[in-house]
């Protein structure tokens, strides 16, 4: 037997997905931002500082597929990481197109509820570790070829400071 969800529950059902398509938009704008300083490091793709504002606004308009499809078979990131990404991407279809159709009864079944949201927070966890990944390899890019760390979290260090000032 069903019951309809209080509104506490609707609340935070409504967070957690909010959280997870956050969440999600920020994993694609760093793969975007991993491809290009990737493939401007590696010297591949024909990506270069002269073109990689424009080729940041073209990749801006793929799909979490395309993007991973741009990433798989480069040497920018490993064949684990576009596993984990499809993976990923899985869940995210599921979350997008198809959780009205398998759980569209969570507004009324406890167990359709409890599924969604064990879900949505998993999504929003491996959002955070994948985060975690694309920084741990723009840092090894940083590294590799050469430019201090010290001078790029100095510059990061300033910009959060300007977007503090600036509210």
């Amino acid at each position: 037997m069903g019951r309809e969800m209080a509104p506490q529950e609707l609340s935070y059902f409504y967070q957690k997905t909010g959280e997870a398509i956050w969440h999600l938009q920020h994993v694609e704008e760093e793969l975007i931002m991993l491809y290009v300083i990737g493939s401007i490091h590696l010297n591949i793709n024909g990506i270069s500082g002269k073109n990689a504002d424009l080729k940041t606004k073209q990749y801006g308009k793929k799909t979490l597929g395309q993007l991973i499809g741009l990433l798989d078979g480069t040497p920018i990131v490993t064949s684990e990481f576009i596993e984990k990404l499809r993976s990923y991407n899985e869940i995210r279809k599921w979350i997008v197109h198809n959780s009205m159709r398998e759980t569209g009864n969570c507004l009324y079944s406890q167990i359709d509820r409890d599924f969604f949201i064990s879900r949505t927070v998993e999504f929003t966890d491996l959002s955070v570790e994948i985060q975690d990944d694309i920084v741990d390899r723009l840092w090894e890019l940083t590294h590799a070829a050469g430019i201090a760390t010290e001078e790029v979290m100095a510059r990061a260090n300033a910009t959060v400071e300007q977007w503090k000032n600036a509210t």
